[in-house]
């Protein structure tokens, strides 16, 4: 039929492909431009995913696509091959043999002579999205392969240097203004200072942070003081991938990793000395206490928030006007202890999880549920 309203999709992978909208991406533009003219259809949209692998179900213009059919703007959709359309041999029969066919499009492979209107090719679809699909896995093959072997060598292949560094030449240079900040955050910590003081001197002082904004956090000064990379050891190879399916990464084991030497800016005993504070004061991930999500502010509701040895009301922290002071974890303790008619009070921090059956307990301050034998 003629003037149907035609919609063409166009992509090439990362693999492929190079910056900007390449060549491929026009040439497959002008060929199907030209199918369309040929057989009368009106093009009524265009998607392009460059640089985007037909693994990905989430690509942006796909997906925009595919909202674009379910709200009935078009009647056929073009691409270039089956390949373009998708890399996964499920996501490819799904589309082809029941999602088109169920939202009235015709889906047309041009070079591939693909035409689910007429039947044609229908009989080696499946086989070609099996072969489109082992390319996809040869290719993650290969290219892991080729990125694990590059590593092995000694050539960094980060996207994105640490800070205070840059990439050259395979390999990482300091950048000396951020090279000092790192020097600076090292010694100040050694000294004494905390990571929220640290956060707070490097924001007023304007430093930009690593991902480029003005703010920064104790979790970035923490990332930067937990990284070996300044004292000179690169950590590669330390997460892997699930599949080239599902993009999850796995943490390796340290037997795995490959190590890098890269230009130091602090000395080893420097490092080794700021690790220690930090696991010494705390920064390390804590036991989840047994309170937590039990405890509910007694003035406005909220859930109470557990530090180390009070509680402070969830809803102040965030400023919504309630005046409750924060309490005392231990003083509480005795209190639930003599709600279960606990006599021992030096066992009581230990015993109480184990005791718990079924309490609730309301004071002026605090209302604690507990429902739980064990935690």
């Amino acid at each position: 039929m003629a003037n149907e309203r035609t919609a063409l999709y166009l992509r090439l992978s990362r693999e492929d492909g190079s910056a900007g909208e390449s060549g491929s991406i026009a040439s497959q533009r002008m060929a199907l431009q030209g199918y369309a003219a040929a057989h009368g259809f009106c093009i009524a949209g265009e998607y392009v995913d460059d640089g985007v692998s037909g693994t990905q179900w989430e690509r942006p213009a796909f997906q925009a696509l595919l909202q674009a059919i379910r709200a009935g703007q078009y009647d056929i959709v073009l691409t270039k091959d089956l390949s373009r359309l998708s890399r996964d041999y499920i996501h490819t029969g799904e589309l082809v043999e029941r999602w088109f066919p169920m939202h009235g499009v015709r889906f047309i492979a041009v070079a591939d002579g693909i035409d689910t209107a007429t039947g044609c090719g229908s009989d080696l679809t499946p086989i070609r999205a099996v072969m489109n699909d082992w390319y996809a896995k040869d290719i993650s093959r290969k290219v892991r392969a080729a990125l694990y072997a590059r590593q092995q060598n000694g050539i960094c292949t980060l996207a994105h240097a640490p800070y205070g560094y840059r990439k050259a030449a395979g390999n990482l240079v300091p950048i000396p203004k951020q090279a000092v900040v790192v020097t600076e955050l090292f010694r100040r910590y050694r000294m004494g200072e905390s990571c929220r003081s640290l956060a707070q001197g490097c924001t007023a002082q304007a430093i930009p942070t690593p991902s480029g904004g003005m703010t920064w956090n104790d979790v970035t000064i923490r990332r930067i003081l937990r990284n070996p990379v300044y004292k000179g050891e690169l950590l590669l190879h330390t997460t892997q991938t699930i599949s080239y399916k599902c993009r999850k990464p796995l943490q390796l084991p340290p037997t795995a990793w490959i190590r890098m030497a890269v230009p130091a800016l602090i000395s080893s005993s420097e490092f080794e000395a700021v690790q220690q504070l930090l696991t010494r004061q705390g920064h390390q991930k804590r036991q989840r206490h047994w309170l937590c999500g039990r405890v509910r502010c007694g003035q406005c509701g909220s859930r109470m928030v557990l530090g180390e040895y009070r509680l402070l009301c969830g809803g102040r922290r965030r400023g919504n006007g309630c005046t409750n002071p924060s309490q005392a974890i231990e003083p509480l303790l005795h209190t639930i202890a003599a709600a279960l008619h606990i006599q021992d009070s030096r066992i009581t921090a230990d015993i109480l999880p184990y005791l718990v059956t079924g309490l609730t307990l309301t004071e002026s301050e605090v209302q604690i549920d507990l429902l739980m034998a064990k935690p």
